[in-house]
């Protein structure tokens, strides 16, 4: 290819990321809105379920979800944030079902029926409830989506709200950091915006693990994650591994690796994220990660310049955040894997919420050290 062409090339796939973050930066408003509609007119209905879950009141609970089906039939004015304010809120009600061994399919007419009609026009392809809806499109405040009353699973909305903000922001500026290469000035500029928006994560995770003890989160508050059946078929329930850490990564070291186990995680949950993080998936599969493109100008063994160690640095500290959020993530799940095993006597595999277990949290931590790794080698080489 020609110097132009290239040229050319790189001006397009820029473009391409210029388009791609404006409609992230719009994701926040889509989320917003989303919150602030109730087309089911649930809001009381749901204000109760902490209580009828509680008091394991199951006719009542039936109840509130026949009558929210009936009313989603009815809805006169259907458009994306309508029918995904409505998924959000039949699943709720759904998942508690579910939390005392009950197909909500076996017991609701239409349940099915409205979900997939639902979905269709919001144009998702899963009939019920992410872990983005759990969180960035849960109403604050009175209106706040929630099984219980516990004050542990606010913080835990409050938490990874506040987190699935932080790395909404951080995805935004590692889109322009990649519009760059490692020798230009803007690189090291975005990443760096990136790393501070980054951690704010930790704090998130932080708070996860000292204000809710394991016992709280296993027993009372993981039992309402279970999947559910909607046509026969069974959707899992929201988990964390739905963030938009998963395009982070992938940016990062994921767009060109070839693990089976990460790919398998990285595909099971991005399809479960909005329309624009699997459109920024796909367009950076493929295309050499950013850590690649570091080894590969340290494979020249020519000194590195001034421009190019800054934006060396800034990865590496986005990458020591990544660790200091993910270490504390891995413990949390690490106690919570322990407690359950405790429980029921079992040494059988324990999976989360999204049907992953341990094994894929600590594959993407150790991914993070060995990245981190390279970036420490890389400026170490350069002190000598």
């Amino acid at each position: 290819m020609t110097e132009q062409g290239q040229f050319s090339e790189q001006r397009a796939e820029a473009q391409s990321l210029h388009i791609m973050a404006a409609k992230l930066g719009k994701e926040r408003a889509i989320n917003q809105s989303i919150a602030a509609a109730d087309p089911l007119a649930a809001d009381e209905i749901i204000r109760q379920l902490p209580l009828l879950n509680e008091q394991q009141n199951i006719l009542a609970i039936i109840e509130a979800l026949q009558l929210s089906i009936n009313n989603s039939l009815n809805m006169r004015y259907i458009d994306y944030i309508q029918c995904s304010a409505a998924i959000r809120d039949i699943s709720i009600l759904g998942a508690s079902l579910a939390r005392f061994k009950l197909e909500p399919t076996e017991h609701i007419h239409n349940f099915d029926t409205a979900l997939c009609h639902l979905s269709r026009q919001a144009r998702t392809r899963m009939p019920r409830d992410s872990f983005i809806d759990y969180t960035s499109r849960n109403p604050e405040g009175v209106r706040e989506r929630s099984f219980t009353n516990l004050e542990e699973e606010r913080i835990f909305i409050q938490s990874l709200r506040q987190g699935m903000e932080a790395m909404d922001n951080c995805l935004h500026s590692l889109l322009y950091t990649a519009m760059h290469t490692l020798s230009e000035i803007p690189f090291a500029e975005h990443c760096a915006v990136a790393a501070d928006h980054f951690q704010k994560t930790i704090a998130a995770i932080v708070r996860v693990r000292r204000g809710i003890p394991p016992e709280i989160f296993t027993d009372f508050i993981r039992p309402f994650f279970e999947p559910f059946c909607v046509n026969h078929c069974a959707y899992s329930a929201p988990s964390g591994a739905e963030m938009p850490i998963l395009n982070i990564d992938h940016i990062l070291w994921g767009t060109d690796c070839q693990d089976d186990l990460y790919l398998a995680y990285f595909y099971a949950n991005i399809s479960r994220l909005p329309p624009i993080y699997q459109e920024i998936a796909q367009a950076f599969t493929g295309q050499p990660a950013l850590l690649t493109k570091v080894q590969t100008r340290l494979a020249e063994h020519k000194p590195l310049n001034a421009q190019e160690q800054g934006s060396i640095q800034t990865l590496h500290r986005l990458l020591t955040l990544m660790y200091s959020f993910r270490m504390p993530h891995y413990k949390v799940a690490l106690d919570n894997v322990t407690l359950r095993l405790r429980e029921r006597h079992s040494c059988a595999e324990v999976k989360g919420s999204s049907g992953f277990g341990l094994a894929e949290v600590k594959l993407v931590l150790d991914k993070t050290v060995e990245c981190r790794k390279i970036t420490t080698q890389a400026l170490a080489s350069h002190a000598k």
